[in-house]
């Protein structure tokens, strides 16, 4: 006679909520009030080699970035049923909203304008205006564009070594860690929904905000171009192969 208990929690479907489970329960306990959340009594002192138009340029990108994904979270919530998953979005959502509101609060409290980047705007306003399935833009968001955050909030935490940014970085990362784990879960079911067509089309659309996104934040400087270049190209190889382990694209088409 088997054990029905051990099998039911063997189950897939059942690991599966248990995950999102979890995950609702982390986002929930993870929330945080931005007067409180952050010691702004921190002194903000980013070394004075770093330009204040690259420190404005580049928080101001991630600023846009996080009001662009909240935008996009908010509408997935319009065409979504209530569910366990849409409880995870409008966390989500608060998340970025708060993000944003942060690297605003920090570019002021250093004196520095935020600098949005030519283009960047309508790059990201791609993902506002999806026309694909609305998985598609679950990988678009939490796939690629969330773990691009990190990479960048990463590389910022090398250059702008402030103890205040430090503190940010280290609120902000773990909620877009977050935001990861629930677009890699939420993929692994979505990819086999959609047909070849559409996940082709889902792919095309995620490389035009991408390289959109990356034409915006090098703004036609050829100098800027060329150090950036091998970069980009080794970090979409990188995106190609998380979107082809979710079962979006074939490995061999990568």
């Amino acid at each position: 006679m088997h054990d029905t208990s051990s099998t039911a929690r063997d189950r897939p479907g059942d690991h599966r909520e248990n995950q999102i489970t979890k995950l609702i329960d982390n986002a929930k306990a993870g929330q945080w009030q931005v007067e409180s959340g952050i010691d702004w009594a921190i002194h903000p002192s980013p070394p004075n080699f770093l330009t204040q138009r690259f420190i404005g340029r580049a928080l101001g990108a991630l600023m846009a970035g996080e009001e662009a994904t909240a935008a996009a979270c908010k509408m997935l919530l319009a065409d979504s049923p209530k569910s366990e998953l849409q409880t995870l979005l409008e966390y989500q959502a608060a998340d970025e909203d708060r993000h944003a509101k942060v690297y605003r609060t920090y570019l002021e409290r250093v004196g520095m304008p935020p600098i949005i980047p030519d283009g960047f705007t309508e790059a990201t306003k791609q993902l506002i205006n999806w026309k694909g399935p609305p998985s598609g833009l679950v990988f678009a968001i939490h796939v690629v564009l969330e773990s691009e955050a990190l990479t960048l909030q990463h590389e910022l935490s090398g250059d702008i070594r402030c103890p205040l940014f430090h503190e940010i970085n280290r609120r902000v990362t773990q909620d877009e860690a977050r935001h990861v784990a629930f677009g890699q879960l939420v993929g692994n079911s979505s990819s086999t929904k959609l047909t070849e067509e559409e996940r082709l089309e889902t792919v095309a659309a995620i490389k035009d905000v991408w390289d959109a996104c990356i034409k915006a934040l090098v703004n036609d400087n050829a100098v800027l171009w060329r150090a950036v270049k091998g970069f980009s190209e080794r970090r979409w190889a990188l995106q190609v192969q998380s979107l082809a382990q979710l079962g979006l694209i074939e490995p061999v088409t990568a």
